[in-house]
């Protein structure tokens, strides 16, 4: 039996992948040459021209320069946070402005709405002075239509009481008459009953023929010359006698006014009345009493006292005035 021998492959071998393969391998021990020359060289060029690294103070002083160079890397780090954190605080700063920008715009707005509303408040409150000064005046004019009502009132009832005495002594005097019987004993009694109707309604006539009047009350006059808690009390020679005060009449001193508070006692001591007036200041609300008494050669043409009231919350102070003529015979 023959035996069969297997002959081994023949390998391929091909030039030009060795070649490549050769190049590449001598390219790279080329560039590491290249490089560690390079390394050389900037080593050399570090330590000042040679490769001897023995003097170790040059490596201290790298060393330390490094170190240095650490420190101030840390420096700068350190630095950089802080600017962060600042920048943080300079945002939640800048947050809290415009808060307080907003904050302050809103209060403007407050602001302007408290000014409008007071500027109306001001013309509700300049309408309500207003509206007192108009009541003052009509209580004013009230007090002088309940004066002149209560005199016709009062000359009325002297009237009726004169007019029902006359009639009363007539009806009298027709009783007592007799029966007439002739001529001359009716003409005789006529004549002798007219002599004591005469004599007996003279004193009547005279009477009657004035009747008393009830004298008015003293003007009250509201002036913004006077301050709201006091009183000022003038004494006038009233010349065309219609009790109130006018810039042709002449104001009378000698007189002494006692003012009187609500509970019946004087909150002031009296005081004479000059050609200035009295003046009583400082006083509480209240309803007070003015008493003025009798002026020598003159006689009151007014009462001699009234009640005022006194509000230290009003806007004006009260005047009053007290009217006088001269005594007869004077």
């Amino acid at each position: 039996m023959e035996l069969q021998t297997k002959q081994p492959p023949e390998l391929e071998f091909s030039m030009p992948e060795v070649e490549e393969s050769l190049t590449a391998y001598l390219s790279a021990i080329g560039g590491a040459i290249i490089g560690l020359l390079l390394t050389l060289l900037v080593l050399a060029i570090w330590n000042g021209g040679t490769l001897n690294f023995t003097n170790i103070s040059r490596v201290n002083a790298l060393d330390a320069g490094l170190t240095d160079v650490a420190a101030d890397l840390e420096t700068v780090n350190a630095n950089v946070d802080a600017l962060g954190e600042r920048l943080i605080v300079l945002e939640q700063e800048s947050g809290a402005v415009a808060a307080l920008q907003k904050s302050l715009a809103e209060l403007d707005a407050s602001l302007a709405e408290l000014d409008r509303t007071l500027s109306d408040q001001g013309i509700q409150l300049g309408q309500l002075d207003t509206a007192v000064e108009d009541l003052q005046v009509t209580r004013r004019n009230f007090d002088l239509f309940t004066a002149a009502l209560t005199d016709a009132l009062a000359q009325m009832e002297t009237g009726a009481t004169a007019a029902q005495s006359e009639s009363g002594g007539a009806s009298q005097r027709t009783r007592s008459a007799p029966p007439t019987t002739s001529a001359s004993r009716t003409d005789d009694r006529q004549t002798s009953d007219s002599k004591a109707a005469a004599t007996e309604t003279g004193p009547q006539a005279s009477d009657t023929a004035q009747p008393a009047r009830p004298l008015p009350r003293p003007a009250v006059v509201v002036s913004e010359e006077v301050a709201p808690d006091a009183l000022l009390v003038y004494l006038f020679l009233d010349g065309n006698a219609d009790g109130l005060f006018d810039a042709d009449e002449n104001l009378i001193a000698g007189a002494t006014v006692t003012l009187t508070s609500p509970d019946g006692r004087a909150v002031a001591a009296e005081n004479s009345v000059g050609s200035a007036g009295t003046l009583f200041e400082e006083l509480k609300a209240g309803e007070f009493t003015v008493t003025v008494d009798e002026v020598q050669g003159y006689t009151l043409a007014s009462r001699n006292r009234t009640t005022v009231d006194v509000d230290p919350g009003a806007g004006d102070g009260q005047i009053i005035y007290f009217a006088v003529i001269t005594t007869a015979g004077d």
